[in-house]
């Protein structure tokens, strides 16, 4: 998917969800709106599209990108910063522009909208995957791609979120992976076939039944090896004529050109 076609898909879903949590609100308000004075038949959709995007931040802000990249320190400091400050300003509200003194139910609902937004988003986000590991059921997040550009994988029992720009190769530990960065090397139970499917193709190159490598950190390539930094990586011999089409064709010196 394309970044615009990203940013398309995403705008349009959230101005659906939103004005599908506006409709009902409606419905349930039809016969009192007309009863409220001034700004006050408004309000509560105000507050409704605020929440909305409140709900939004958190899950792909504050969520996405720091409890499911292991910063989940951070991701609770912040979450009940946020929330804190804003129950606050909603009692403040409630009691200075609309007089009602006893704000505790609508501070309830902004913690509960919060948790439900949250369960909504990992419900259809990210347990829609299933795989069997024997006889358990495995929950797996959905295949990376240029919407995230994160690889998604389990280590040591934690979600974790690697940056496509991060990894400099994957190599193969038979029904285990070792996700080689510049900081750090994951281990995930997963195959080199789902590793594939889970990372951009014209990116990530894989050289041989062990290896897959980041075509950005490529160094240094021959007819049989290419070269990360000081690693050297073995081509395998059915995959050459791939990873010569993927970088080119090879040269009369045996060197990809």
């Amino acid at each position: 998917m394309k970044p615009s076609q990203f940013l398309n898909h995403f705008v349009v879903r959230n101005l659906l969800g939103l004005t599908g949590l506006l409709l009902v609100h409606y419905l349930s308000d039809l016969y009192a709106i007309g009863e409220r004075p001034g700004f006050a038949k408004l309000s509560p959709y105000l507050y409704l599209v605020l929440l909305y995007g409140w709900i939004v931040f958190h899950n792909r802000i504050l969520f996405e990108r720091q409890f499911l990249q292991g910063r989940k320190a951070v991701y609770f400091g912040w979450l009940f910063l946020l929330m804190t400050l804003g129950s606050f300003n909603l009692n403040f509200i409630l009691l200075t522009q609309f007089n009602i003194s006893r704000s505790l139910p609508y501070l309830v609902n902004f913690w509960v909208y919060t948790l439900t937004g949250l369960g909504v988003y990992v419900t259809y986000r990210f347990l829609g995957t299933h795989q069997k590991d024997g006889g358990r059921p495995v929950v797996l997040l959905p295949l990376a791609s240029a919407e995230t550009d994160y690889f998604s994988c389990m280590v040591g029992g934690d979600r974790q979120m690697i940056p496509h720009a991060d990894i400099h190769y994957i190599e193969s530990l038979e029904n285990y992976l070792k996700v080689i960065t510049k900081s750090k090397t994951y281990v995930t139970r997963l195959t080199m076939k789902e590793a594939e499917e889970r990372l951009p193709k014209r990116q990530f190159v894989r050289i041989s039944r062990s290896n897959i490598v980041n075509t950005m950190y490529v160094d240094r390539m021959e007819a049989d090896t290419i070269w990360i930094g000081l690693k050297e990586l073995s081509i395998g011999k059915v995959y050459k004529r791939y990873v010569a089409d993927q970088f080119g064709g090879v040269r009369g010196d045996g060197s990809y050109s």
